[in-house]
């Protein structure tokens, strides 16, 4: 006699072996009796929630979805059923819906670690760090040996820069699961944050021995021995995370930006066009138009949105006025700070302040991001033929009446200078420089100083000027920050401008200014000794041993001897 053979009308028997079958793996003997099950008793909860989590494991995402829903409407009690469906719902990525079963759950099941660890996962997805961060807490504070809570900490916690907090995390998520091949990755990611990339690419390492198909592994293992000079080997690492995950956006990202950096264009932007996708860009708009691919603009209205950080828009800004060389016209949308800057220096285009996509764009049939304009336009190096810098045009009046207000400060080179990013983060510092590095270029005779930075630098500002003895320049009615009029104008009078790889010297470039720019190369060489945008720019960078503060001094020397 079958064992499994039961009278189809006995409920708790045909109950108890839907979940052995569903235990077992047996998905669809599971479905059968669960089937069985709910023709006897069609508006039972636990019935209903057993069935979606069968639906679930078999792919069936909406049926499972409609079971989890109908339980939780039958029983508000059946909290987990309300969780299981924002799982759901967030792995299609509709992490609102996510966010709003999560909290259901948690209306009555406030001391359940997982409700909040899932939660978080939600506010996450939709950059909402610091609430996210929050529920983590809560999650690990009411299981604190909540594995999957404490990994995911620690990614929140790396994200915040809170970088010894996120390393205890992972390390204490380790010491509960240490086969996990996720614990050992996560732990290496927050390793590679504080640039420790040769501790991080033996954990990525350790993950793969665990799981060789883990493509998250696979990316992150590629970025660590990229970033220890290791480009071919990383190639291969983005390429196997691919052919196992081909729709890994980071892989697809991170091998761009490999690719441009070797001055490999068509395939560098292919990648480069899943910055957004990867997070790397933070979040791509929508607009209810088709997106240009580069095809014909012949009579078509096209609309260029900016991205990123300003520093970004500035640079791609170089390829707007081949945009508008071919199309029937063009609306530029950007930084609210940057239009009068761009209405002057693109007169053919409408450009205005960045508009919500919730009403479509009447006056454009197309749209493209403005850093998806080089794979159009600069597919390979001879295409920046001529690029020279001094695209963007200052506002007269402003240039006159800085002008007098910078004359005003005597005799002198006239330097301007800015020396780190707004935003800091540990991985970013070693990038940039502190003021009182600059020792060897304030000692340079005849040079009359100029603050650039913007953000909060008075501090440093006047901590340099009494250390030195040096007088670095500022208005008090100029915003460097959300002036950029102004501050183009004033830029537009100097002979120098000195910055890293911020807005500062983008912008300076950008106007025909001289820069000097200082740091590590990037991709924007695009495989060369310059920067293609910027023929004129030169770069100092370091060499051998080199660190940042050696390179400043090494510029000074180049500032006694001139020309510029």
């Amino acid at each position: 006699m079958n064992p499994d053979a039961v009278p189809r009308d006995d409920l708790p028997t045909l109950t108890a072996l839907a979940l052995r079958h569903h235990a077992e793996g047996r998905l669809a003997e599971a479905v059968t009796a669960y089937t069985d099950a709910l023709r006897l008793d069609r508006r039972n909860p636990v019935l209903l929630y057993g069935f979606g989590l069968v639906l679930r494991d078999l792919g069936q995402n909406e049926g499972a979805a409609t079971c989890f829903e109908a339980a939780f409407a039958l029983d508000p009690g059946c909290v987990d059923a309300a969780d299981s469906l924002g799982t759901l719902r967030a792995g299609q990525g509709r992490f609102a819906e996510a966010e709003a079963c999560h909290r259901a759950a948690l209306a009555r099941g406030a001391d359940r670690a997982r409700f909040w660890n899932n939660l978080a996962n939600a506010l996450s997805w939709q950059g909402r760090a610091a609430v996210a961060l929050a529920a983590w807490q809560r999650a690990v504070l009411l299981d604190p040996a909540l594995p999957e809570g404490l990994s995911n900490l620690g990614g929140g916690l790396r994200d915040a820069e809170r970088l010894d907090e996120a390393e205890r995390a992972h390390s204490r998520a380790l010491r509960l699961m240490p086969d996990e091949p996720q614990a050992n990755n996560n732990f290496g990611h927050a390793l590679q944050a504080r640039l420790r990339h040769a501790e991080a690419a033996g954990w990525f390492r350790r993950a793969l021995t665990l799981d060789p198909g883990y493509a998250a592994a696979l990316c992150n293992l590629g970025l660590a021995v990229q970033r220890l000079g290791d480009g071919e080997l990383a190639e291969r690492l983005y390429g196997r995370a691919l052919r196992v995950s081909p729709d890994l956006a980071l892989a697809h990202f991170n091998r761009g930006l490999l690719r441009l950096e070797r001055g490999e264009l068509v395939e560098g932007w292919a990648g480069y066009g899943w910055r957004f996708a990867s997070g790397q860009a933070g979040g791509a708009r929508q607009p209810r138009i088709p997106a240009w691919r580069g095809e014909d603009l012949a009579g078509k209205r096209l609309l260029i949105w900016g991205e990123q950080g300003v520093g970004d828009t500035i640079l791609f800004s170089s390829l707007c006025a081949e945009a508008i060389a071919r199309a029937r016209s063009v609306v530029i949308e950007t930084d609210r700070r940057l239009v009068p800057l761009f209405a002057r220096s693109f007169p053919a285009a409408l450009v205005r302040d960045q508009r919500s996509d919730a009403g479509g764009v009447p006056d454009c049939d197309l749209h493209t991001p403005i850093g998806s304009l080089a794979r159009v336009f600069r597919r390979d190096l001879s295409a920046f033929a001529g690029a020279a810098g001094g695209w963007l045009v200052p506002d007269p009046v402003l240039v006159a009446l800085w002008r007098e207000r910078v004359a005003a400060l005597g005799p002198g080179l006239r330097v301007g200078i800015g020396w780190r990013s707004a935003l800091m983060t540990e991985s970013r510092r070693v990038a940039y420089s502190r003021l009182d590095q600059w020792g060897a270029l304030f000692a340079v005779p005849g040079v009359v100083f100029v603050n650039l930075q913007y953000g909060a630098c008075e501090a440093e500002r006047c901590a340099a000027e009494a250390r030195f003895g040096v007088a670095i320049h500022r208005w008090d009615d100029l915003d460097l920050t959300d002036d950029f009029d102004g501050t183009a104008a004033l830029m537009t009078n100097l002979d120098l401008v000195i910055a890293p790889a911020t807005a500062v010297g983008e912008l300076a470039a950008a106007l025909g200014v001289p820069v000097w720019r200082f740091g590590g190369r990037d991709w924007t060489q695009l495989g060369t000794a310059a920067r293609p945008w910027f023929p004129a720019q030169r770069l100092f960078q370091p060499r051998g041993g080199e660190d940042i503060p050696d390179v400043l001094k090494r510029m000074a020397g180049q500032l006694i001897r001139r020309p510029i």
